[in-house]
């Protein structure tokens, strides 16, 4: 399996790389290889639905899982993905389950024929129709950048013909019920709530009515997204125009200028979701300064990879400044954008799986540790991980005054 370098380039927070200082470990490791076995829990390695591949590549900083399952194959890059993945893989037997029910098929005969005339009078009478669909509703004219007719999109949302049907707010009303990423980049998922919400179910659209009434019906899942029920709810209500209005606001009020936060939003490369949940972490930390250095550094992301990465990253500075010590500012290290505390500690969170001392990873390593001596002030310096740490990696990094935290989840639970 190959893995880009610039791929890696961006995993190492967008470096620009250049010669390694003379006091820079000159050993470096190649990736390794692990047994799913060996490093998953029980319950993530295989379940009803699913098992997951017994070899897990490592790139150097995230593992690459292969899930197998009843409904097909996916690959998650990342050991949080693969946890989000495979609650979806659940959930999708779950919705397989009711769409067996006697009350499922009921609603499919019961209002098929009215989503079918809402279809056909948009085909025959498309501008009436979409006049009498958006006319009286408000906040269509509170989103000018992100209306019907135009703005910024998402790579992951659902084409406008679905928006106007009513299948998009369906299909969000589903991922409400089972607590599920209706933005993920799971094809299964997608595929099944495709099937649920889309045209070509046409009944389909009354199953989030059809979960309340059904014995042990799904209810409201607690989500592996880094979501809570706060934030479920907010994903459930909004189109995605209305939550690029949202993070637009909240945007301006932490002082991101319009330039930076049209960048930002019209990064089709994040999901509705992730940039919401990147935008609310930052919102989250009111006493910390320059949190548009953080989003000028979210701009570049340029990888659906590096966008979960951006998202988790922005949730364990947010838990950090809450849980360990507040984060006074973020400061401009080249190209990057990190922490420092109020007792003027450099912090840098990365949600990597396994870090290894690559040679790329040393470079890194060598420029940050280089800007850092230039700077005044600082008391220590902190690398938190949330997964593990080469033995060799955390050896060179100590050598350069780093302290490492690794398995930081278990301390930065991501809300």
């Amino acid at each position: 399996m190959k893995f880009s370098c610039k791929r890696i380039n961006y995993l190492l927070i967008g470096l620009i790389l250049s010669p390694l200082p003379v006091y820079a470990e000159m050993s470096y490791e190649s990736p390794v290889t692990f047994k799913a076995s060996q490093i998953l829990p029980d319950d993530l390695l295989k379940g009803p639905n699913h098992q997951v591949d017994e070899t897990v590549v490592n790139d150097g900083f995230l593992n690459i899982y292969t899930i197998k399952s009843r409904f097909g194959d996916v690959q998650a890059t990342s050991t949080a993905k693969l946890r989000k993945y495979v609650h979806e893989i659940s959930a999708v037997a779950r919705m397989k389950e009711i769409q067996g029910s006697d009350e499922f098929a009921k609603g499919m005969t019961d209002k098929a024929g009215d989503v079918l005339e809402g279809g056909k009078a948009l085909i025959t009478d498309p501008v009436n129709t979409v006049s009498s669909t958006v006319s009286g509703v408000g906040k269509l004219f509170s989103r000018a950048k992100e209306n019907i007719a135009g703005g910024s999109r998402s790579d992951a949302e659902g084409n406008r013909l679905a928006s106007l049907l009513g299948y998009e707010k369906a299909k969000r009303d589903i991922g409400y019920k089972f607590g599920v990423d209706v933005y993920s980049h799971n094809k299964i998922l997608q595929d099944e709530l495709g099937n649920l919400s889309g045209a070509s179910g046409t009944g389909t659209l009354v199953m989030s009515g059809l979960l309340m009434a059904i014995p042990g019906g799904a209810g409201v899942a607690v989500s592996v997204t880094g979501g809570n029920e706060l934030m479920a709810n907010v994903m459930r209500d909004n189109a995605p125009a209305d939550l690029r209005k949202l993070n637009r606001e909240k945007l301006s009020a932490m002082g991101v200028t319009q330039d930076v936060a049209d960048i930002f939003i019209a990064n089709g490369i994040y999901t509705p979701q992730e940039q919401t949940f990147l935008v609310a972490a930052l919102d989250n930390m009111t006493n910390t300064a320059n949190r548009s250095e953080f989003i000028k550094f979210a701009t570049l992301t340029d990888n659906a990879d590096i966008a979960f990465f951006r998202q988790r990253q922005a949730q364990m500075y947010e838990t950090y400044n809450r849980t360990v010590e507040p984060i006074e500012s973020f400061v401009t290290i080249g190209d990057i954008s990190t922490g420092r505390t109020r007792s003027g500690k450099i912090v840098f969170n990365v949600p990597l799986d396994h870090l290894v001392w690559s040679r790329n990873m040393a470079a890194a390593a060598s420029i940050i540790t280089q800007k850092v001596n230039q700077m005044e002030g600082v008391t220590g310096r902190e690398l938190w991980n949330t997964g593990s740490v080469s033995p060799h990696a955390k050896e060179s990094l100590e050598k350069m005054g780093w302290t490492v935290h690794e398995h930081a989840e278990t301390k930065l639970p991501l809300q």
